[in-house]
């Protein structure tokens, strides 16, 4: 089993792990061919899931990877430690991402080269320790599969969003989001004293529907509201990708069962009525279950 690569885009990789930061402590990361994985299962009480991927040629230049299982490399790390790795890695000459081993413990070994001022070369070493998990063990972590939705809709700037959810927090414990055919969003938190709601118009919806989905268009309305209610504490934490810096997020709702947040990171457009353009070198996707009222 052999990695090892140049770092070329250490920010990119920095703003995704601090996306997933308030997630968990831990991670996996799956290295494969073409494409960098990170996937977040968090503890059962709070249900959510994160599954990113990254192109390698978004992050990487000489990406050498070898193992017995497809070339496939599975890795579980401390979220603190590789985002602490990658800080230091802002600004660098160059940084060497690889696996290694010292005393014997498998590490992820950062060398980050820098000059000082006077134009002598400082090399920094940053380790961070790491489980390799087997294939096997992979066999039981899988993304969910979840029903069709029955709304795909553009959200509105994630700043505005963050704004509005972090005055709602303490006011209640769980958020309703909201959506409908015709571009609208709503955000609602309600306790014994306040019932407020926020509305998002104008809004882009996403059509692929499938014949179910169809099916519903003719019982409901495009006017009608879709809606899931899940942990404040959750929808706090899919707010955490404004790091990465999306340039578009799509919601999707499953009544009764979750909201699924797709996170697009880099070049990614939207084509007038095709659905997500695949110029993008990335995407987080948020798998947040719902919870009663």
């Amino acid at each position: 089993m052999r990695f090892r690569s140049l770092l070329t885009n250490s920010n990119l990789l920095l703003r995704v792990v601090q996306s997933i930061d308030k997630l968990s402590k831990s991670a996996i990361l799956k290295l494969t061919p073409d494409k960098l994985h990170i996937i977040v299962i968090t503890d059962v009480d709070s249900g959510l899931q994160l599954w990113s991927d990254v192109s390698i040629s978004a992050l990487f230049t000489d990406y050498r990877i070898e193992s017995a299982h497809s070339n496939e490399i599975y890795l579980e790390f401390s979220i603190d430690n590789l985002q602490r790795a990658l800080k230091s890695a802002q600004g660098a000459l160059q940084t060497t991402l690889k696996l290694t081993k010292k005393q014997q413990l498998p590490v992820l070994s950062l060398i980050i080269q820098n000059q000082s001022t006077t134009g002598r070369e400082l090399v920094l070493t940053q380790d961070v320790p790491v489980r390799v998990l087997t294939p096997l063990q992979m066999e039981s972590i899988r993304e969910p599969m979840v029903p069709d939705g029955q709304v795909h809709i553009m959200m509105p700037p994630l700043n505005s969003v963050r704004s509005v959810a972090e005055r709602m927090k303490t006011m209640g414990d769980r958020v309703a989001v909201a959506a409908n055919k015709s571009g609208e969003v709503r955000i609602r938190v309600a306790n014994d004293l306040v019932d407020i709601t926020t509305h998002f118009k104008g809004l882009e919806n996403l059509s692929y529907d499938s014949t179910q989905q169809q099916q519903q268009s003719v019982d409901r309305e495009a006017t009608s509201f879709y809606t899931a209610v899940v942990d404040m504490k959750n929808f706090l934490r899919f707010l955490q990708s404004y790091h990465v810096a999306p340039k578009n997020i799509v919601c999707c709702i499953i009544e009764n069962h979750a909201l699924v947040f797709y996170v697009y990171i880099g070049s990614t457009g939207y084509g007038s009525g095709s659905g997500l353009l695949t110029d993008n070198c990335g995407s987080l996707t948020y798998f947040v279950p719902v919870r009663q009222v």
